[in-house]
């Protein structure tokens, strides 16, 4: 019996016996291991570049995770959809569902297992040291069952709280028993004036809870008759959970029968608001995620790249790291590995550079995820929901092995195809092959890549700078600004009394404030300037126009305003007079105009002695006000859009449900807000003031996921950059040492060190102009998903884009700068000995 040699039937003994493949597999990992250990420069170098692209990713990822494709914390929330009414009325308005629009939605819609609806509201807080403002729902049967929520303290409102008529029952929100009972079980059974109204708490809502997300208070819903027939009252925040199998689209047919129904009733109650009504609903993560959503994918992208830059980066050290090595593969050939077991070998060692790089990639993205908490805008969607979990853990893990895998691509390939013969005849220097053949494409990808980046955040930059510098019409500087909440007048029997009384206290506040030292004038609408908070009226009817414009069908946006408003503003009175004090509650009603809307429906700016009529009285008849002035157009709604029409009517001969303040100061604004806030403390001890900030400050919120996405961008471009331009460093400066012999052959046959200079720079910018031109190609593509974000400035700017060029050509000029110096001082004799 032939048996072979005693080594080889103890190996093929040793196979059969164990498992060849796993002792083979941590053998490599082993000596892989010792590899990096024996090269800590390179070792350092490709954990920390692959740990920039993986704790990028997986920040990016994180955030993503928590504010797009995480279900949201209700109870079936997949199944949770809310509703939208869309009204020709009001063309440019998503608006919330009437109550009797609830109403049909619950009885009518054969999809919906169960309705609930939602009042938000900020309601007065009382009987403390210092009165309040709380974000109060009123909330219908079935919510807290609904969601799924569950009392931390105490229970939750129940049918019988709905239907009581004398006790008045109110749940709170986890943070406001934190903040004002400092978690106490006493709390239970406490009582809460709101709007003069008294409730008893009788529960705590669990942490995380949240619906409506800034909610702090749920009270049982109450409505008076008008508000409960009103089609037009578009307030309610309706949801409706989809039964077991139910489809979208079959809600959505219902829901259309349903409008039909509406929109009967609605032309029956309110003649005069005439147009379509349409009904919709969409699913409750998309209607909350839906303006961040393209965002944040975008941002996801950018940081994608950043991982792609850095695994071209990467591999071209491998790379360059393996023809140092091709002697030591060489001689493990000839010893007789095979192919497979050398390309496994270079994989388990990119996975395991990948591994050390994603765990250092972790601590990154934790960071970067405080970072986001710290500096992101207070109404980030879920902001609170972005955290550290074991999605991020498998993801930095997945995107680590991932990674490593693609680093490993091109490396291992080579590595299997080593030929002992050659290369052991051959000295170990100057045998390795050329750089361009592997260097040169994964730096032409990596510029082209951070070429996208540069192109994309120059733009979001631009972007960001326009809206800061966008001039809006008025003075900005030396404002400040706060709210004076109003207890509201839903009853009729008591609102004229309070509506005199409040405007008494009004002038009264206004009084105390100007008579301040510092303060300069003082002038108060019915919403802050740039707030996000405006009414528009719609079936408004317009004396003089053009018959076919009498009657205004779409919505027009109205404001309530002081005497002396645009004056301290400085807004340009363009025809007629402002506001006067004579303008009070008994003398005849007036209106003033912007341009945009004395051209529209006039057609000219001469429309004073005109009249316009945005109520009825009990008859029917129109009441008419006069139109006293004509101001300019300006950029009081946002700062991103066009100056709409809108008219103006005087508070003080209206009187409304909430005061805003505006203080023009000689000094810092900021350093007023105490003693202003004391005064009116002192004179009512039960008016809060809220949203006490400068008008700058203000302009700046506006445009704050602009700024985030801005410097994000901007972050993420930089990073791009740095790693690309390092890997046309690395490939120059390989070049160079490659070719010291060449070099030295040239200078001692008569070469200048100009022409060695050029001949680098040439060879380094050769490449960064190709990548830049792809990378030109692929940037007109990707900026157009950045054309809905974008102000100011198209996705295909020129002076964008040639400026980024030209920027990426003057770094990349620095990055061969350094090789070429070094090549020029090449010594030709001892070039001439090198190898």
């Amino acid at each position: 019996m032939k048996l072979g040699g005693i080594e080889q039937t103890k190996e093929n003994y040793r196979d059969r016996r164990s498992l060849p493949i796993l002792e083979t597999f941590f053998q490599d990992l082993r000596y892989g291991l010792r590899m990096l250990w024996k090269n800590p420069g390179f070792t350092t170098t490709a954990v920390l570049t692959l740990a920039l692209g993986i704790g990028v990713n997986t920040a990016i990822f994180s955030i993503v995770n928590a504010v797009i494709l995480r279900p949201l914390p209700y109870k079936d929330s997949s199944r949770i959809v809310t509703f939208h009414v869309k009204t020709s009325m009001f063309p440019a308005f998503t608006l919330r569902p009437s109550w009797p629009a609830f109403q049909a939605i619950r009885t009518e819609a054969g999809s919906v297992e169960q309705a609930i609806a939602c009042w938000e509201t900020d309601r007065t807080l009382t009987g403390t040291k210092q009165p309040a403002v709380l974000d109060v729902a009123g909330i219908s049967s079935g919510f807290f069952e609904n969601l799924g929520a569950r009392p931390a303290q105490g229970r939750l409102l129940t049918d019988q709280d709905q239907n009581s008529r004398q006790d008045r029952e109110a749940v709170i929100s986890h943070s406001l028993w934190r903040a004002r009972f400092a978690s106490s079980p006493s709390a239970i059974g406490q009582q809460l004036i709101l709007d003069n109204q008294v409730y008893t708490v009788v529960g705590v809502a669990a942490e995380g809870f949240a619906y409506p997300e800034r909610a702090e208070v749920w009270v049982p819903i109450s409505l008076s008759s008008e508000i409960a027939q009103n089609p037009a009252f578009f307030t309610f925040d309706v949801l409706g959970k989809l039964r077991k199998g139910a489809r979208l689209e079959s809600l959505q047919a219902e829901l259309a029968v349903i409008a039909q129904q509406l929109e009967k009733e609605l032309q029956k109650q309110k003649p005069s608001l005439q147009g379509s009504y349409k009904l919709s609903a969409v699913t409750l993560l998309d209607n909350r995620v839906q303006d961040a959503r393209q965002g944040y994918l975008v941002l996801w992208a950018a940081a994608t790249l950043v991982l792609l830059i850095t695994c071209a980066n990467l591999t071209s050290l491998l790379l360059a790291r393996g023809l140092t090595r091709r002697r030591e593969m060489a001689m493990r050939v000839a010893l007789g590995a095979s192919p497979g077991r050398l390309r496994r070998q270079v994989l388990v060692e990119t996975c395991s550079l990948a591994v050390l790089g994603g765990f250092a990639g972790i601590g990154l993205a934790a960071i970067g995820i405080l970072i986001f908490r710290a500096v992101a805008p207070p109404d980030t969607a879920r902001l609170s929901e972005v955290s550290m979990d074991w999605t991020l853990l498998w993801f930095a893990l997945g995107s680590s092995l991932l990674s490593g895998l693609i680093v490993g691509l091109a490396p291992a390939p080579r590595a299997a195809r080593m030929s002992p013969n050659e290369l052991l005849k051959q000295g170990t220097r100057g045998s390795g092959a050329r750089p361009s053949r592997f260097g040169n494409p994964l730096v032409v990808v990596e510029v082209a890549l951070a070429f996208v980046l540069l192109a994309g955040s120059t733009l979001m930059v631009q972007t960001l700078a326009h809206l800061l510098y966008q001039d809006p019409g008025f003075r900005t500087d030396h404002l400040l600004t706060f709210d004076l909440p109003q207890p509201p007048k839903w009853d009729e029997r008591v609102a004229e009394a309070r509506t005199t009384n409040q405007i008494v206290r009004m002038k009264q506040i206004m009084a105390d404030v100007r008579h301040l030292p510092g303060v300069q004038d003082v002038a108060a609408s019915d919403h802050g300037v740039l707030s996000g908070m405006y009414f528009s009226n719609a079936g408004i009817k317009l004396e003089g126009v053009i018959p076919e414009k009498s009657s205004a069908s779409e919505g027009i946006v109205s404001r309530y305003l002081s005497p002396g408003y645009f004056q301290m503003l400085g807004v340009s009175l363009v025809r007629g007079r402002e506001f006067e004090e004579h303008d009070t509650r008994t003398s005849n009603r007036v209106a003033l105009v912007n341009e945009a809307l004395a051209q529209k429906y006039w057609g000219t700016l001469d429309v004073v002695g005109k009249r316009i009529s945005v109520s009825t009285d009990a008859k029917g008849n129109p009441q008419w006000n006069e139109i006293v002035g004509v101001v300019a157009n300006v950029r009081d709604l946002s700062i991103q859009d066009e100056a709409q029409p809108e008219y103006f009517l005087a508070l003080f001969q209206w009187g409304v449900g909430s005061h805003h303040l505006v203080v023009r100061t000689r000094t810092n604004p900021e350093d007023l807000a105490d003693t202003i806030s004391r005064q009116i403390s002192a004179s009512f001890p039960d008016q809060p003031l809220t949203h006490v900030t400068t008008l700058t400050r203000t302009i700046a919120d506006t445009v704050g996921e602009q700024r985030m996405h801005s410097a994000l961008l901007g972050i993420f471009a930089f990073l791009g950059l740095a790693v690309a331009l390092l890997g046309v460093y690395g490939v120059v400066s390989y070049s160079v040492a490659r070719r010291t012999q060449e070099i030295g052959v040239r200078m001692a046959l008569g070469a200048a060190r100009g022409d060695v200079l050029r001949m680098v720079l040439r060879q380094g910018l050769t490449l960064v102009s190709l990548g830049a031109a792809i990378g030109t190609v692929g940037a007109l593509g990707a900026t157009r998903v950045l054309a809905s974000e974008l102000y100011g400035v198209t996705p295909t700017d020129a002076r964008t884009f040639l400026a980024a060029i030209a920027l990426m050509l003057f770094i990349g000029c620095m990055a061969c700068w350094f090789p070429a110096r070094r090549a020029m001082r090449v010594d030709p004799m001892v070039a001439l000995r090198y190898e």
